[in-house]
């Protein structure tokens, strides 16, 4: 009998939810298209339009939208009732950590060592890239920044706040004033969000969704439906006309709406295909890691020199990004498992 590979397709946990996966791939696609498009663009590729519009800029608003959703809900699933704070900061930091050093560290090693990129900054502010925030902290402050985007910096710190949401959601009291509060940040953040800060790429702005989630992970611990009332968000569809409505909380609402949609139908995978979505769903934080340095530094510039089309090698940069993000979670994971120790 041969032993696994690297790439076999993975055991199935015991109460697998196949929904949450497909979430979470849904969440990454419009990600990666619109990247690809609006780089494409910069560097002259005749795009069309309604690729890099307000229209494709919502649908990758909702991407966003569902994975603070699916972050929040799947840690509540995985701690709720059983939340120990050391063991759950270094399974954060095992998941987290490992793949963005050892990305970060190539990168790092390519540009500022061999090449003397970014000679005048000091040094010392490697510390913002060996915390995760360089790309978060990019608006404000100088920094080593290569992969990870601001993303990574927002939901490091909502990590930290999760333990106090878990508290939140424990009675009705506390649950009510929880969404009062998320109610008010959502409509009111996005009016007073300071430059150069943009109110999605804050942890202010993506608290109510991640929040949103934790709630919607306590469901998902009950095998619960989530109450019928929630589908009227649905209405709130045509306040995207109304300029003088945060957009940010308008598609939120949709997102969570569409959550359910998208995991009951996930929740219907035919069994067989299971074990593999499970492994595209793993690999997806690598993937979101590598795709934009990638695009920009290789794979635009590869497609321009051959004069390649550039719809038909959309697929091959989807395929070459999980590919990387597979080699390098599979590199990082010895890392990942000894930090876990600590715990």
């Amino acid at each position: 009998m041969y032993p696994p590979s690297a790439l076999s397709l993975p055991e199935m946990p015991r109460h697998y939810r196949p929904g949450l996966d497909v979430v979470r791939l849904a969440a990454l696609l419009p990600v990666l298209c619109y990247h690809y498009c609006i780089e494409a663009a910069r560097l002259g590729f005749a795009v069309p339009t309604a690729l890099i519009s307000r229209g494709m800029a919502d649908w990758v608003e909702l991407g966003l939208a569902w994975f603070f959703l699916l972050s929040g809900a799947a840690l509540c699933l995985q701690w709720q009732g059983r939340f120990a704070l050391r063991r759950y900061l270094a399974g954060r930091a095992a998941a987290t950590y490992p793949a963005f050093w050892l990305g970060f560290a190539a990168l790092f090693l390519y540009g500022e060592v061999l090449h003397g990129n970014n000679a005048d900054t000091p040094r010392w502010r490697v510390i913002f890239s060996l915390l995760g925030l360089d790309g978060y902290l990019t608006p404000v402050t100088v920094t080593f920044y290569k992969i990870g985007e601001w993303f990574l910096g927002v939901i490091l710190i909502l990590y930290l706040v999760f333990p106090l949401l878990l508290w939140c959601i424990e009675t009705q009291l506390r649950r009510r004033a929880l969404a009062v509060c998320m109610a008010v940040l959502a409509i009111v953040w996005p009016l007073i969000c300071p430059a150069p800060w943009e109110a999605g790429h804050t942890v202010l702005g993506r608290l109510p969704a991640f929040a949103l989630g934790v709630w919607f992970g306590s469901f998902l611990q009950k095998d619960a439906a989530p109450p019928k009332w929630l589908a009227a968000g649905l209405l709130t569809l045509p306040l995207l006309r109304v300029t003088a409505v945060p957009r940010l909380a308008v598609l939120l609402v949709l997102a969570s709406v569409l959550f359910w949609a998208v995991y009951a139908a996930g929740q219907q995978m035919p069994a067989r295909f299971c074990p593999a979505l499970r492994r595209l769903a793993g690999w997806c934080y690598g993937v979101y890691l590598v795709h934009h340095v990638l695009l920009t530094l290789v794979f635009l510039r590869f497609v321009a020199r051959f004069n390649l089309p550039l719809a038909g090698m959309f697929p091959v940069y989807l395929a070459v990004s999980f590919a990387l993000a597979a080699v390098l979670t599979a590199v990082s994971r010895p890392l990942g498992k000894a930090i876990k120790k600590l715990a």
